[in-house]
């Protein structure tokens, strides 16, 4: 059941209108006075769980964020205050030097105002940590607020950024995940990647804290002339011995992985991207969304020259089931070795003969170009934060 509470600008307090009830309101429990406030107040609507109302979902960002958030450049947040409002509930987005000891101060949306308007809230029930970079996520205020989350039993997903070793390492502890796993081996020395191109004769290098496809290259194996090929994004060059390009690259901070034979459409390369969000305690698809390489064949990230093209152009190709599996067992194993996983996205790559290879897993997906996926996305989400936050609605 739903029910709208208010929130006093002046005054800086919330408040209901049911005078014949109690509630409470925030992780904290804190009790929500009844008032007959006539003067301009925010109203949202919450869902009703015996006496406690909410959930409070907390959006926790860095600092540099805000003035987007406040220019209105910030449309996911907005989706998901939209969806909240729909099924019941509140965001307040935050950063972690806001926090006090039973408060946080922050903005909600305004529907009427149609802008995010600061104001002070309990707890939040749940955090969903849109932190923007590894960075940002190592400083003392961020690490000291995830310990105060921790200490005061607030769930929060994603727990950080993934690195690429970090990533392989926990799901080849996964038997049934190995297969869809390519070859790969974190670089300490040129013998690695002598080792990886005598084994595979063609690798991706890629830094291991990398994303959005910056500092990928190839390695190609000329056995002929005892060469290796190296490609990036702009150019091709030849070197003699890998020495070489070690002096040129900070390769400790790579991986190395085996490169895959990919299908094609109309002679290019393509890949899937899959969003995925938690859901009754086991993971769902929210969306597929297909990426081809058109400029140049290290990578379909669009904006590194790849397109979008239809799903249902490969549909018929792709083993739906199979991709399920997939998502469940990356998302239970993660869960294990990670701390709660609420959503995540998900780079394959399809052989010709169908085998499915996972390329990378981003803790915090980028928006998808497709709106059907994105808005889907949102909506699992938002059932994820009910779940998680003891709001589900049936």
């Amino acid at each position: 059941m739903k029910m709208t509470i208010y929130y006093d600008l002046e005054q800086e307090k919330w408040f209901h209108k049911d005078r014949d009830f109690s509630y409470t309101f925030g992780k904290n429990a804190i009790s929500l006075p009844y008032s007959e406030a006539k003067r301009s107040c925010l109203s949202f609507s919450v869902v009703k769980k015996d006496s406690q109302l909410g959930p409070l979902i907390g959006i926790v960002i860095s600092d540099s964020t805000v003035k987007q958030l406040l220019k209105g450049h910030k449309r996911s947040f907005e989706q998901i205050h939209q969806g909240l409002k729909s099924l019941g509930g509140i965001c307040i987005v935050f950063t972690a030097e806001n926090v006090q000891t039973n408060e946080i101060h922050g903005y909600v949306f305004s529907d009427e105002k149609k802008q995010w308007i600061r104001v002070k809230t309990p707890l939040p029930n749940i955090v969903y940590n849109r932190i923007k970079t590894r960075k940002d996520e190592q400083t003392t205020a961020i690490q000291h607020f995830f310990q105060f989350l921790h200490k005061g039993n607030i769930p929060y997903f994603n727990p950080s950024f993934f690195t690429k070793w970090q990533l392989y390492e926990i799901l080849n502890t996964n038997k049934m995940l190995r297969p869809y796993l390519p070859a790969t081996l974190r670089i300490s020395s040129p013998d690695d990647v002598i080792t990886m191109l005598n084994t595979y004769r063609h690798i991706y290098m890629k830094p291991n804290k990398g994303h959005k496809g910056k500092g990928i290259f190839t390695l190609q194996l000329n056995h002929e002339q005892h060469t290796v090929i190296f490609s990036n994004m702009k150019y091709k060059r030849t070197f003699k011995n890998i020495t070489t390009l070690f002096k040129l690259y900070d390769l400790d901070e790579y991986i190395a992985q085996q490169a895959i034979h990919s299908d094609t459409m109309n002679g290019k390369r393509y890949d899937l991207r899959i969003l995925a969000h938690y859901q009754n305690h086991s993971f769902v698809i929210s969306g597929i969304g297909i990426r081809q390489s058109v400029i140049q064949e290290i990578t379909t990230h669009i904006p590194n020259g790849g397109r979008l093209i239809p799903y249902e152009l490969v549909k018929e190709k792709i083993d739906e089931s199979l991709l399920q599996h997939i998502v469940v067992q990356c998302g239970k194993t993660l869960s294990a070795h990670l701390g709660l996983i609420g959503e995540f996205s998900l780079d394959l790559g399809r052989t010709p003969d169908g085998h499915f290879y996972i390329y990378e897993l981003n803790s915090k997906p980028m928006i998808f170009d497709e709106p059907e996926i994105q808005q889907q996305g949102t909506k699992n989400l938002i059932r994820a934060f009910h779940e998680l936050s003891g709001f589900i609605q049936d």
